[in-house]
Formats: structure tokens, sequence, C-alpha cells
């Protein structure tokens, strides 16, 4: 035989320009040795076949080895036979990166030659172009960061480089700062992509058409932030050749001039999940055309008013249907709503918040309780009665909040909902006690019951929910007694909130074991005050601390000095509200080590002495309070009869506050309140924030107060 032939063999590296008839494999040859050995009819044969063999394998991976350095660097190696990607796409890889936003150098893995290993790089293994380049964000953000933040995300560029990467079947340049730049048309050349995410980057203007040449798209997301870019698309007919597209996210874009929107939609009967909120979507007269989403699973049309209840009849139809999110439609009747459900058989997920739908709940429910619901949102309605017993058995998540009129008993009927996880009933007028049977819902996760008339005690049988991470039971109930030790079982609780109660009593120790809590609020209570709570020294997760008047009369107060281990042990706080107490002493030096501080409120109390000075270098810091009188944010003011009076206060001290929180609550409270009806998707924004943000735990109470139309002030 002859050996240079597997020589030759080996190094002859498949290029680009390579037919694939011309690849003879290593397995190939690899056979036809076998089978000469095979052959031979003798023991002896088979020996010197086999020795040949191992001479053979040997020799193809010295030869393979030594033919690294050959050819043109272009015809880089492939990856899986030995080495790196195409060396012209990692050249491209460099360019695209000089242009990128990079925090904490979070691109360090792009050096070498290797450029499949680096990260968000993947390559294909038998020709070893690059086939996937994900450049999302690497850190999560939400719109109030943007709001706040938004300086701090430094802005980004697509290089022209990205155009080379043409074997591209995934890119993601999510959650990136563009800075308003257009969305490059050069992506539309890339031609062999199937999931495209632009999502949340910061795009501005049309977006080009020429995204129709992506004719083996799958998945594309186009969303954007809600008023931060302005995103449009004057005709969809490009997505019509996007025949196999499956996923579509255009949330935000502004669609207002898209008359073909819903001919086109329609059009593509792949479509297994459509995201169309807030695009201010054009009216589709009558006749509708025959249903052809067939496939379609997850609908959502929130925010836009021309949703009609000749589309909801429409829909009835799409027997596939699985999640319908209709909030905030405007058009729609209850009547409508109810014909259409009981056409969805498989529907999981029902949201139609935000409707002002009047009328009994039981309307609704009657034609999905039958049906698995694992999802139900019908906050911001003005619907009223009770759940039927027995019905929602499946039910995972429910929210009846603000619905103002609602007086259920839907906490007797928890027993009956073992697999609720999400309950939030805040904002109505459920009134009696929170029931003992409430402890076994065992796999509840989230109890909202705030903004409510709630009386009595919080019961023992608490502390059996021990998968609870958010616990809420303030603002207009009226629970009294002692809090229940049991509730120091709640080990995974994050959010524990029982302020603007008559709970009496001392704080149990047993809070003391929550050490997955992140914000803890027992503020005006009628606690027995004592000394500082020696136990909050052990919770080093904690980021919200609002201690402020704990008991309304002095002598239950918090008394005291402010520990020196305030500064030591509780170095993830943010807010720290010790408002309206007896403390005295000064400030403890070492409180300037609790560096992550934004908002520091000691007023009310008879401290004495400076402020360290090193806290006016905290850059984090947006609010302190130290005075004994104090102007709190005029938006939320709390009306004069709800603060905590000072019996030493001077008339005029009382009426320069009071006017000033009159006037400031009048001003401000509308000027919010103007903002959220002009503007509605800053409302829904912030709604939006509430059910996701719990790490920025005063935030949420800002916005939560928003969304309830409030006029209470955290009167910390």
């Amino acid at each position: 035989m002859s050996w240079g032939f597997p020589v030759v063999m080996c190094l002859y590296i498949p290029t680009e320009t390579s037919s694939p008839t011309s690849h003879l494999h290593i397995s190939s040859l690899l056979s036809a040795q076998s089978m000469t050995a095979a052959g031979s009819g003798s023991f002896q044969d088979g020996r010197i076949a086999s020795k040949r063999l191992m001479m053979l394998v040997a020799l193809l991976l010295v030869s393979c080895c030594l033919g690294h350095g050959f050819g043109d660097e272009d015809h880089g190696e492939v990856e899986g036979i030995g080495s790196s990607c195409m060396e012209s796409e990692r050249r491209a890889l460099l360019a695209i990166k000089s242009d990128m936003y990079d925090p904490d150098n979070w691109f360090s893995s792009w050096t070498g030659k290797d450029c499949c290993g680096w990260r968000g790089v993947a390559c294909d293994h038998t020709t070893g172009h690059v086939t996937k380049l994900d450049l999302r964000y690497p850190y999560t953000y939400e719109l109030w960061d943007m709001f706040n933040d938004g300086e701090r995300i430094g802005v980004s560029k697509v290089n022209p480089s990205l155009q080379e990467l043409k074997q591209l079947k995934y890119l993601d340049l999510s959650m990136n700062n563009f800075s308003h730049a257009p969305v490059p048309k050069m992506i539309a050349s890339l031609v062999h992509l199937e999931y495209l995410n632009l999502s949340y980057a910061m795009f501005d203007g049309p977006i080009p058409p020429q995204l129709g040449n992506l004719s083996n798209l799958h998945y594309l997301d186009l969303q954007r932030w809600y008023d931060d870019d302005f995103l449009h698309v004057d005709d969809l007919d490009w997505l019509s050749r996007i025949p196999s597209l499956k996923y579509l996210d255009m949330s935000y874009v502004n669609l207002s001039k898209a008359t073909n929107w819903f001919y086109i939609i329609n059009s593509i009967p792949t479509l297994e999940v459509l995201h169309l909120f807030d695009v201010d979507l054009p009216y589709v007269p009558s006749p509708l055309p025959p249903f052809n989403l067939t496939d379609i699973a997850t609908l959502d049309l929130s925010l836009n008013s021309n949703i009609r209840s000749a589309m909801l009849r429409w829909l009835s139809n799409a027997t596939s249907l699985e999640n319908l999110l209709l909030s905030g439609c405007g058009s729609l009747t209850i009547e409508s709503v109810q014909a259409a459900l009981g056409a969805l058989s498989n529907l999981k997920g029902l949201d139609l918040s935000d409707n002002l739908f009047k009328g009994e709940i039981r309307e609704i429910l009657n034609n999905v309780s039958s049906r698995g619901l694992k999802h139900l949102d019908l906050s911001s309605n003005q619907l009223s009665g009770d759940i039927p017993p027995g019905s929602l058995r499946d039910l995972e998540y429910l929210d009846l909040s603000l619905n103002l009129i609602v007086d259920v008993h839907i906490l007797a009927s928890l027993g009956n909902l073992t697999n609720l996880r999400h309950l939030w009933l805040s904002g109505n007028s459920i009134s009696g006690e929170i029931p003992p049977i409430v402890g076994d819902s065992v796999r509840l996760e989230y109890l909202d019951l705030s903004f409510n008339g709630i009386i009595g005690k919080i019961p023992q049988s608490i502390g059996n929910l021990t998968n609870l991470v958010h616990l809420d039971l303030s603002y207009n109930n009226q629970i009294s007694g002692e809090i229940p030790s049991t509730i120091g079982g709640l080990q995974n609780l994050y959010l524990l909130c029982l302020r603007d109660n008559s709970i009496i009593g001392q704080i149990p120790d047993t809070i003391g074991r929550l050490h997955s809590l992140k914000c803890l609020d027992i503020s005006n209570n009628n606690l027995s005050g004592a000394k500082f709570p020696d136990w909050i020294q052990t919770q080093q997760r904690l980021q919200g601390l609002y201690l402020s008047g704990v008991g309304v009369s002095g002598e239950n107060k918090l008394f005291g000095k402010i520990p020196t281990w305030i500064g030591r042990n509780l170095s993830s706080l943010k807010f720290l509200r010790l408002r309206s107490n007896l403390l005295y002493g000064t400030i403890p030096e070492n409180i300037v080590d609790l560096t992550s501080l934004q908002v520091l409120d000691l007023s009310s109390n008879n401290l004495t002495g400076s402020l360290p000075s090193s806290l006016a270098n905290f850059s984090a810091m947006v609010e302190m309070h130290t005075r004994s009188f104090h102007e709190d944010c005029p938006v939320y003011q709390t009306p004069p009869d709800a603060r905590v009076k000072h019996e030493d206060d001077g008339k005029l001290d009382k009426l320069l506050e009071y006017t000033s929180i009159v006037v400031g609550f009048v001003v401000g409270f509308w000027l919010f309140i103007g903002t959220l009806i002009m503007k509605q998707a800053i409302r829904f924004a912030f709604f939006r924030r509430i059910d996701k943000t719990i790490d920025w735990i005063y935030v949420q109470f800002a916005v939560k107060l928003a969304k309830l139309k409030s006029k209470w002030q955290t009167t910390t």
C-alpha cells in the first residue's frame, strides 16, 4: 500500500471553496483497511493488517497535527477536527467587539484564535462558520432603571463587519444602548437567520422592510422601550415574506399607519406567539377574513383601543389558544368576552385587567372555570361578587386587585385553591378576619391583602406557608393582636410589610430566622418598642428597613441609641427609615459603611451631633432626612390626621406643616395622576414594574402607591 496517500488526504483541509464531493473522510479509510484485514484469510495476515491499521491511524494523527500551519489562513480549520473558526470571521468579531459597550470587561474571553469558544459565540462543527452571536447586554435592568441609570449604560454601535458573518442563524443584540440609531439594514443580508432579537436596544426610526428577506426566521423580537425611542412601521407587507415565523413581538412599536396589520398577521399560519402590546393598532372594519392562525398559542393585544367585539368573535375560532391578554383595550364589553371565552377550550392564561368591566366575577368565570385555567388577571375593573365554590381548582395566579367594590369571601375559599401560588387582592373592600384556613394554601408564594378593611389577628397558621416570599398586609387594614411567632417559619420570605395597622405587643425574635428577608416594614403600629431589636443585625440580605413610628404612643416607640452594628452588619441596606421614634445620642460613624444607601430618614427623633461628613459623597444617595421637622415628597403626602403628632410642637410649626402638606399633596398628587391619565403607556409600565421588582423594594412601594391611586404617603 502507499503511505503517501493517507498523508495527502489528511493534509487536505476542507475550505469554503472546496467541493463537498472532493472530501474523503478518515472513517472511510479506516473501514477500507478493516475490510482488507478481514479478508486476508489467516491469523498472521490479520495481525499484519492490524499493525498496518495502527500505524496508519498514528500517521494520520501526526500528519494532521503537522498540517495545521498549511494553506491560506482565511481557510480556517474545522472546529471538532482540531481548531478555531474562520480567520476572516474572527477578525469580523473583533471589529464588532470594538464598538460594543464593555462593562466589567465581559468580552475578556474574546482572545486567541479559537473564536468558537468565545462567550456568546458558537460555530458549526462541520464548516467552522460562526452560526450564533449573542451580544445581549449582560446585566438585567428595568424601565425604572433606564430613567435613573440610563447614563450608566454606555453607547454601543453595530459594526458593519456584522455582515461578514454570513452563516449566522442566531443573533441577539437586545438590551444594549444603540442610542436611537436606526435598525441596521445590513442585518437583512444575513439570510440564514432563524432567531433575531433586537428588543430593548434603543433603536429608532422605521423598521426596515428589508427584514422580509430573512425568510428563514422562526423568532423575531422587535419590542422597544415604551417611550425612549420611536420605532414604527407604516406597512407590514414585508412580514408576509417570512412564511415560517413562529414568534413575533413588536410591543410598543408604533403601528398606527399599518392598516394592513390584521390581514398580514392572519396570513402567517405558523405563528404560535404574538405580542402586540400598546402598538396603536388601526381599526379593522367588518367583515373579517376567515381565521387562519391555526397554531396560535399566545396572543397579546393589550392596550389597543381598537380591539372590538367583532374581533373577539373572530378569536373564538382560536381553539389552540392557551394565553389571551387583552388588558386595557377599553372597547370590550363583558358580554362579548363571555361569548369568546366559551369557545376557547384550551385556555390556560387570561388577562382582562384594566377594562373597567362592570358586573359579577362569576359572569366571566362560568365559561373558563372548568378548563384548567392557571393564570387569571381581572385587576383594575369594577367587578363584584365571589368566586363560585369548587371552581378554578387548577389556578396558580389570581389577581383581583383594584376592583374597589369587590366584597368576596375568597379568603375562606383558599382551601379549595390548592394550587394557588400568587394571590393579589389589594385595593378592594374585603372585610372580616384572615381565616386560619389560609394556612392550608401551602403553595402560596405571593399574598397581598393591602388596602382592604381586614380586621382581627394574623392567624398562627400563617407559619405553614413555607413557600411564601411576599407577604403584604399593609395600608387601610385594621389588623390587631400580636405578630405570631410562627411567622419565623417563613424561611423563603423576601418581603414582610405590616405597616399602618393596629398591631400590638413586641416584635417577635423569630423574625430573625428569616435570613432571605430583603424588606421589613412594620412602621406605624402600636408595638412595644423598647430598644432596637438585636436580631436585625443577622439580616445580611436586608435592603429596606422601615421601623418608623413603631408605637403610636410615646412610651411604645423605639427607645435608645442607634446601634453601631447597623454599619457593620447590614451592608446591603439601601433604604433605612427610623423616623418618629425616641432614638437619642449620635449617629454612628460607621453608618458611612452602608455604601449602597439611597434613602436615610432619621427625622423626628432626639438625635444629637452631626452627620458623618463622608455621607455627602454617597453617589447612590437620593434622599436624606435628619431634622426634627421634615416635609416629605408632596406627591405621596399623608393627610394631616394620619400623621404622628408631637405634643411639644408649637402651633406655628403645626400650621406650617399642615399647610405645606395640603398644598404639596394637591399639586403633586394631581400632577402625578394627570401624567398617568394622559400617558397610558407610562401607567402600564409602572404596573408591570410591580410584578417584577422585589429587589428594588422602596421603588416598588412608590409604584404600587401610584397604581392604587392612593393619597397615602410613606409616613416613615
